[in-house]
């Protein structure tokens, strides 16, 4: 008789124990057991439990190859409040044969309804090293299983491809968020609701009275960095650092020779330059910087409250003064044909003009980033990386062991950014040197990401692996929350990020009024309904897990653990950094702080 034991861990989320009867089948070198049931007296594999059991079966299997584990109802009627179908949420077994050393075999799965699950020892495989006709065929079996369940389709023209499901009720309980996660997420969103409801705002279709009115939505939800938005969102040094250090810090570049379809005169910002200067000089010295937002020329735009809204596509020139100082804007165009309707706006011009031509700036930026920076590149194209891995990688694979303008607007924007989409723009440090901003200083975004991205395009050698994988763990995790943690910093206080514009840019200067300015930002109730869903977005409802944490042992061996351990070691070093260098800031740049970056788009 061959005597085994098994120890069995469920884990301890709501709702991850089961009542269905679980058995598991051996599979070795030289056969298979028949399914042996695991059972003792009293309730097994309850929430938390890790439970021990012992086998015997009377023929020799060999070498342990895979354990199948089978789920199927119990014969008798269900407890009252049990569900049909009972999911569990097994974390792992542990066989430990009658000579030898233990075997982990991690599932860390939902197992709902009836079936059976084939599950490998803890060490990772890629297809080469399989070197059994038995593994061979699981790992395709596997593959074929999950072709079968994650179909693509294409949600529209030009977007990514994506998963084939009409709702998230229909998502496999794998990728749906947690009972946890999701009831947080919903009482947060309802809690928010309700109290703009409460104040009256919620449903007021109207324009603001005055930017002081406005100042009732900084008590929504405080935050440190939203009362700093609020004190100097009129300065020009914070509006430049905003392409730096805001929430999509991904558009300035260095700016070498001027467009032809934007003529910034010398005259024009010599106020800014200061004496013995000129604008081919400091082109020539590197010190100018330019960000365009022409993709958003001629896009179609939204209707709000039954009245159609505007949009721009601007030009923004900036200067870093050589020998330190802040950058500041030097000139701002509203459009991409410059002419008679179409000036070029100056910081010293009348107030009004150059703080509306800033807003529509500060427009833009928020069209680009939702619809670009984070949906596109931190949402749309980590599920195409997501679903291949689930398409192509058995779960033993390495891999898988880390891991204003409206919908149509929104739709042409993506189309148009994935024409021009490229590789490198999805790698950090190719990014940072196309965009020639290697030593513009106070630029936290390049800085911190550049520590947390950690390594040095055809993946034709080991390097060129390890890059493409840097870049999808980068974009899924710390590029996400770079682009996300900062929505509601930003745009609580409206007017510094306002979603959508109720007047056309205007074509002349001298005409703005402060009422003018005001009747152009969004009416009460679009400014309520962002606020809450980029205050949803911006925080995690729960179930966290920071970059560098992996509550699931997926690894069994030393080199991965070790592994592992020094990237934790990694990342703690640079949270100590990032949070030194934050406490002489009078605006600290915490968006990505390590322990605070999630591992995977999560929100």
């Amino acid at each position: 008789m061959a005597k085994f034991s098994v120890r069995v861990s469920t884990g301890e989320a709501l709702g991850a124990g089961t009542w269905n009867k679980i058995a598991i089948s051996i599979v070795g070198t030289r056969g298979e057991t028949p399914p042996l049931r695991l059972d003792h007296a009293g309730k097994e594999f309850s929430a938390g439990a890790v439970e021990d059991f012992q086998l015997e079966f009377p023929q020799d299997v060999g070498a342990v190859l895979l354990l199948r584990v089978h789920k199927a109802p119990l014969l008798l009627p269900v407890p009252v409040g049990a569900v049909a179908r009972d999911a569990w949420f097994c974390r792992w077994f542990q066989l430990t044969p009658p000579r030898g050393a233990p075997l982990r075999f991690p599932c860390y799965q939902w197992l709902e309804g009836a079936g059976s699950l084939a599950l490998r020892a803890g060490a990772a495989k890629v297809s080469w090293a399989d070197d059994h006709p038995i593994l061979r065929q699981q790992r395709q079996e596997e593959l074929q299983a999950r072709q079968d369940s994650y179909h693509w389709k294409t949600y529209s023209p030009g977007w990514p491809h994506c998963l084939d499901e009409k709702s998230v009720k229909d998502l496999d309980l794998n990728i749906k968020y947690s009972v946890m996660k999701n009831s947080c997420f919903y009482l947060k969103v309802s809690s928010a609701f309700m109290e703009l409801k409460l104040k009256g705002l919620l449903d007021r279709k109207g324009p603001w009275k005055s930017l002081n009115e406005m100042r009732r939505m900084l008590n929504f939800r405080k935050t440190p960095a939203a009362e700093y938005v609020f004190k100097h969102w009129q300065e020009d040094a914070f509006f430049a650092s905003q392409f730096l250090n805001g929430l999509n810090p991904v558009l300035i570049r260095r700016c070498r020779h001027l467009p032809e379809n934007f003529p910034v005169t010398d005259d024009m910002v010599a106020p800014v330059l200061g004496p013995g200067t000129s604008l081919q000089a400091e082109l020539e010295r590197g010190s100018l910087f330019l960000v365009d937002h022409g993709i958003l020329s001629g896009i179609r735009t939204n209707v709000v409250n039954g009245k159609p809204q505007f949009s721009a596509a601007p030009m923004t020139l900036l200067f870093q003064r050589p020998g330190g100082g802040p950058l500041l804007p030097l000139a701002i165009q509203l459009s991409q044909t410059p002419g008679p309707n179409s000036p070029i706006f100056l910081p010293s011009d009348n107030r009004w003009d150059w703080l509306l031509a800033k807003t529509w700036v500060r427009n833009a930026e928020f069209s680009v980033h939702e619809a670009v920076t984070h949906l596109l590149h931190t949402h749309l194209l980590p599920e195409v990386f997501t679903l291949a891995t689930l398409h192509q990688l058995p779960h033993c694979h390495p891999l898988f062991k880390s891991t204003g303008i409206g919908i149509g607007g929104f739709s042409e924007l993506i189309q148009r950014n994935m024409e021009q989409l490229s590789y490198s723009v999805l790698c950090l440090p190719e990014d940072i040197r196309a965009r020639g901003v290697e030593d513009i200083p106070n630029y936290y975004y390049r800085d911190d990401g550049l520590q947390i991205w950690g390594v040095p395009s055809a993946l034709e050698t080991r390097e060129a692996l390890v890059q493409y994988v840097t870049m999808v763990i980068f974009n899924c995790s710390a590029k996400h929350y770079a682009v996300s943690a900062g929505q509601f910093d930003s745009c609580v206080w409206m007017p510094n990020l306002p979603p959508t514009m109720q007047l056309p840019p205007p074509t002349s200067k001298g005409q703005t009024r402060p009422e003018g300015f005001l009747a152009t930002l969004p009416p009460v109730n679009a400014t309520c309904d962002i606020i809450i869903a980029l205050w949803i977005l911006s925080k995690e409802p729960g179930d966290q897990r920071p970059l560098g944490t992996y509550p699931e042992e997926h690894f069994m061996e030393e080199a991965p653990q070790q592994s592992i351990t020094a990237f934790q070691s990694r990342l703690a070093q640079i949270s100590k950094d990032i949070r030194e260098r934050n406490q002489r800031l009078s605006l600290p740049y915490t968006y990505l702080d390590p322990p605070l970056i999630e591992n995977s788009v999560s929100i």
